[in-house]
Protein backbone atom coordinates (compact mmCIF):
# COMPACT_ATOMS: atom_id res chain seq x y z
CA UNK A 1 0.00 0.00 0.00
CA UNK A 2 3.09 2.19 0.56
CA UNK A 3 4.27 2.32 -2.92
CA UNK A 4 0.90 2.93 -4.35
CA UNK A 5 0.86 5.97 -2.04
CA UNK A 6 3.94 7.18 -2.75
CA UNK A 7 3.41 6.54 -6.45
CA UNK A 8 0.07 8.48 -5.99
CA UNK A 9 1.51 11.62 -4.29
CA UNK A 10 5.02 11.44 -6.18
CA UNK A 11 5.04 10.58 -9.64
CA UNK A 12 3.86 13.57 -11.74
CA UNK A 13 2.29 11.86 -14.61
CA UNK A 14 1.07 13.90 -17.69
CA UNK A 15 -2.06 12.20 -18.83
CA UNK A 16 -3.05 12.39 -22.95
CA UNK A 17 -5.87 12.14 -24.14
CA UNK A 18 -6.59 9.47 -27.34
CA UNK A 19 -6.43 11.37 -31.05
CA UNK A 20 -6.45 10.20 -34.14
CA UNK A 21 -4.18 10.31 -36.92
CA UNK A 22 -5.90 12.84 -38.68
CA UNK A 23 -5.35 14.79 -35.42
CA UNK A 24 -1.78 13.96 -35.20
CA UNK A 25 -0.63 15.02 -38.59
CA UNK A 26 -2.43 18.36 -37.99
CA UNK A 27 -0.64 18.95 -34.36
CA UNK A 28 2.60 17.80 -35.43
CA UNK A 29 5.01 17.95 -38.89
CA UNK A 30 4.63 14.19 -39.10
CA UNK A 31 5.67 14.77 -43.03
CA UNK A 32 8.90 15.65 -41.84
CA UNK A 33 9.63 12.10 -39.35
CA UNK A 34 12.71 10.75 -39.90
CA UNK A 35 10.80 7.33 -37.94
CA UNK A 36 7.72 6.62 -36.16
CA UNK A 37 7.12 3.02 -34.07
CA UNK A 38 4.25 2.43 -32.20
CA UNK A 39 4.37 1.15 -29.03
CA UNK A 40 1.41 -0.63 -26.75
CA UNK A 41 1.05 -1.84 -23.17
CA UNK A 42 -1.94 -2.44 -20.65
CA UNK A 43 -4.70 -1.93 -23.31
CA UNK A 44 -2.89 1.31 -24.83
CA UNK A 45 -1.27 2.49 -28.03
CA UNK A 46 0.96 5.18 -28.39
CA UNK A 47 2.60 6.44 -31.74
CA UNK A 48 5.65 7.66 -31.03
CA UNK A 49 7.50 9.84 -34.15
CA UNK A 50 10.95 11.21 -34.38
CA UNK A 51 12.93 14.11 -36.33
CA UNK A 52 16.48 13.81 -36.27
CA UNK A 53 17.57 16.30 -38.81
CA UNK A 54 21.09 17.29 -40.23
CA UNK A 55 23.49 19.01 -37.95
CA UNK A 56 22.73 23.23 -37.58
CA UNK A 57 21.35 22.53 -35.18
CA UNK A 58 22.39 19.35 -33.79
CA UNK A 59 18.64 18.70 -31.87
CA UNK A 60 16.17 15.91 -32.54
CA UNK A 61 12.50 15.77 -31.20
CA UNK A 62 10.53 12.83 -30.19
CA UNK A 63 6.27 13.51 -29.90
CA UNK A 64 4.21 10.72 -28.06
CA UNK A 65 0.54 10.44 -29.06
CA UNK A 66 -1.58 8.42 -27.40
CA UNK A 67 -4.26 6.60 -30.34
CA UNK A 68 -5.95 3.86 -28.14
CA UNK A 69 -6.85 3.29 -24.62
CA UNK A 70 -9.22 0.42 -23.39
CA UNK A 71 -10.17 1.18 -20.08
CA UNK A 72 -12.12 -0.78 -17.25
CA UNK A 73 -13.88 -0.40 -13.56
CA UNK A 74 -10.90 -0.79 -12.15
CA UNK A 75 -8.55 0.93 -14.74
CA UNK A 76 -9.45 4.81 -15.29
CA UNK A 77 -6.36 5.23 -17.61
CA UNK A 78 -3.13 4.34 -19.38
CA UNK A 79 0.33 6.77 -19.30
CA UNK A 80 3.63 6.93 -19.93
CA UNK A 81 6.20 9.02 -17.49
CA UNK A 82 9.40 9.75 -19.48
CA UNK A 83 12.38 8.87 -17.47
CA UNK A 84 15.96 8.64 -19.54
CA UNK A 85 17.74 8.55 -23.12
CA UNK A 86 20.37 6.56 -24.35
CA UNK A 87 22.45 7.48 -26.80
CA UNK A 88 25.73 5.24 -28.92
CA UNK A 89 27.00 6.04 -32.32
CA UNK A 90 29.55 4.35 -34.72
CA UNK A 91 31.76 7.05 -34.14
CA UNK A 92 31.88 7.07 -30.20
CA UNK A 93 34.93 9.41 -29.54
CA UNK A 94 33.02 12.50 -30.88
CA UNK A 95 29.49 11.73 -30.31
CA UNK A 96 27.30 13.15 -26.89
CA UNK A 97 23.61 13.50 -26.75
CA UNK A 98 21.43 14.00 -23.94
CA UNK A 99 17.64 14.88 -23.09
CA UNK A 100 17.28 18.77 -23.02
CA UNK A 101 13.65 19.57 -22.05
CA UNK A 102 10.45 17.53 -22.40
CA UNK A 103 7.62 19.60 -22.78
CA UNK A 104 3.92 18.21 -22.38
CA UNK A 105 1.16 19.78 -24.73
CA UNK A 106 -2.48 19.16 -24.18
CA UNK A 107 -2.88 16.30 -26.79
CA UNK A 108 1.14 15.26 -27.08
CA UNK A 109 4.41 14.98 -25.08
CA UNK A 110 7.58 16.17 -27.30
CA UNK A 111 10.89 15.28 -25.95
CA UNK A 112 13.72 17.82 -27.20
CA UNK A 113 17.07 15.72 -27.88
CA UNK A 114 20.17 18.19 -28.14
CA UNK A 115 23.23 15.91 -29.57
CA UNK A 116 27.00 17.18 -30.45
CA UNK A 117 28.77 15.51 -33.42
CA UNK A 118 32.68 16.51 -33.05
CA UNK A 119 34.63 15.25 -36.78
CA UNK A 120 32.96 15.43 -40.29
CA UNK A 121 31.66 12.09 -40.71
CA UNK A 122 28.37 10.21 -41.06
CA UNK A 123 27.09 8.81 -37.89
CA UNK A 124 24.83 6.24 -37.48
CA UNK A 125 23.04 6.95 -34.14
CA UNK A 126 20.87 4.75 -31.96
CA UNK A 127 18.62 6.41 -29.05
CA UNK A 128 16.66 4.39 -26.61
CA UNK A 129 14.16 6.54 -24.70
CA UNK A 130 13.02 4.33 -21.86
CA UNK A 131 9.39 5.37 -20.58
CA UNK A 132 7.09 3.82 -17.51
CA UNK A 133 3.95 2.77 -18.05
CA UNK A 134 1.40 3.56 -15.06
CA UNK A 135 -2.00 3.04 -14.81
CA UNK A 136 -4.63 5.15 -12.96
CA UNK A 137 -6.81 3.27 -10.57
CA UNK A 138 -9.42 4.00 -8.01
CA UNK A 139 -6.03 3.26 -5.55
CA UNK A 140 -3.88 5.78 -7.12
CA UNK A 141 -1.24 5.02 -9.85
CA UNK A 142 0.21 1.47 -10.25
CA UNK A 143 3.36 1.36 -12.37
CA UNK A 144 3.19 -1.47 -14.78
CA UNK A 145 6.14 -1.83 -17.07
CA UNK A 146 9.20 -0.25 -18.19
CA UNK A 147 9.81 -0.22 -22.32
CA UNK A 148 12.95 0.61 -24.27
CA UNK A 149 11.55 2.98 -27.75
CA UNK A 150 14.49 2.37 -30.06
CA UNK A 151 14.98 5.37 -32.22
CA UNK A 152 17.55 4.96 -35.27
CA UNK A 153 19.14 7.92 -37.65
CA UNK A 154 22.01 8.57 -40.00
CA UNK A 155 23.15 12.18 -39.86
CA UNK A 156 25.62 13.27 -42.40
CA UNK A 157 28.05 15.86 -40.82
CA UNK A 158 30.12 18.03 -42.79
CA UNK A 159 30.69 20.71 -45.68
Amino acid sequence: MSIEVYAHVYVQIHGLPVVDEEEIHRLSDSQYYTGTSTISSSGCRWIVGWIVRRPAPQNGYVFIFKTEQNGSYFVLGTDLLVLDLEATSNNTSSFWAHMDEIDYESNYTAIRIDYELGEIGTYQIDFELHVRVYERTLLGLIPKEDIAIPIDATVYYGP
